[in-house]
């Protein structure tokens, strides 16, 4: 393993009761944008549990910023999925708790960002909005300028302003810190479109896809259909979407040939492509 990667992880395998996650490879170089994608129970949450030193690895290895996950050289920060605040603290008081732990807090920064957010300094954790809640959560993670952010749906549960600030912070942050990588798990595939630089999709706990954003729209192409053709196809698509009458799928380009005249295969977009690769749907397919 080298220092030039951010994460670094190989034939990782964890077991949670009678789920298995692995064995996954993975490598984040410094300075970019890993997209974690999968549907609900695919196993991101235990990969960045095992990533963060939360849980030990039942075999395989995992470097982390320089070190191991329990003991990272480098800094590392996360937004989780979870209410972790004091409830009754305000958003000072918030601020001041989590930057003592970080001597490299950048206290201009947090400013910026508070000011960004329009996040009112007095106002207790309980009185957030959602929108504020997953603000101010980006800021405990991003204000001690990490060499790794780990972000576990930042814009889960908010309306689609809010979402927007927060990706284009994001997009600030990555423009201003040459070197900073960011690990980002999302249910909306939009938020990784201009930012992600790879992509690792995983299902059941195994890796479905892992590759570079810019190459995903060659490796797939946009199925549809009526549904009478179906049956016919389904063993090859990915991420199968249907009505009564018609369907809609991507496909491996590998995968594309054979198809019945009467099925349309086109170009498709990363959105549809990250959207299909999140989805539970076909979980054989890939």
């Amino acid at each position: 393993m080298t220092e030039d990667y951010a994460i670094e992880g190989r034939a990782v395998t964890k077991s949670r009761g009678s789920f298995r996650l692995g064995p996954i490879d993975l490598s984040l170089p410094r300075g970019q944008v890993l997209g974690l994608v999968g549907p609900n129970g695919s196993g991101k949450t235990t990969l960045i549990k095992s990533i963060l030193g939360m849980v030990r690895l039942d075999s395989g290895s995992l470097r982390v910023a320089g070190g191991t996950p329990d003991g990272t050289p480098g800094t590392v920060c996360a937004v989780l999925d979870a209410k972790y605040l004091v409830p009754g603290w305000s958003v000072n008081q918030a601020l001041a708790a989590v930057s003592a732990f970080y001597p490299d807090w950048d206290r201009g920064y947090e400013d910026h960002l508070v000011r960004k957010f329009a996040i009112n300094r007095t106002t207790k954790i309980r009185s957030l909005s959602s929108g504020e809640t997953k603000k101010l959560a980006l800021v405990l993670a991003l204000a001690p300028r990490p060499e790794l952010a780990v972000l576990d749906e930042p814009t889960s549960g908010i309306d689609p302003l809010a979402r927007e600030e927060i990706v284009g912070v994001l997009r600030e942050y990555l423009a201003e810190r040459e070197g900073s990588s960011i690990l980002l798990s999302t249910h909306i595939p939009a938020d990784l479109v201009g930012i992600a630089d790879q992509i690792l999709a995983i299902r059941g706990g195994q890796v479905a896809f892992v590759g570079d954003m810019d190459t995903l729209t060659e490796e797939f192409f946009a199925v549809r259909g009526t549904n009478e053709h179906l049956a016919v196809v389904e063993h090859t698509l990915i991420g199968v979407r249907s009505t009564r009458t018609n369907f809609e799928a991507v496909v491996r380009a590998s995968d594309s040939g054979g198809f019945p005249r009467e099925v349309v295969i086109e170009p498709a977009s990363v959105d549809d492509i990250v959207k299909a690769l999140a989805v539970s749907t076909h979980e054989g397919s890939i």
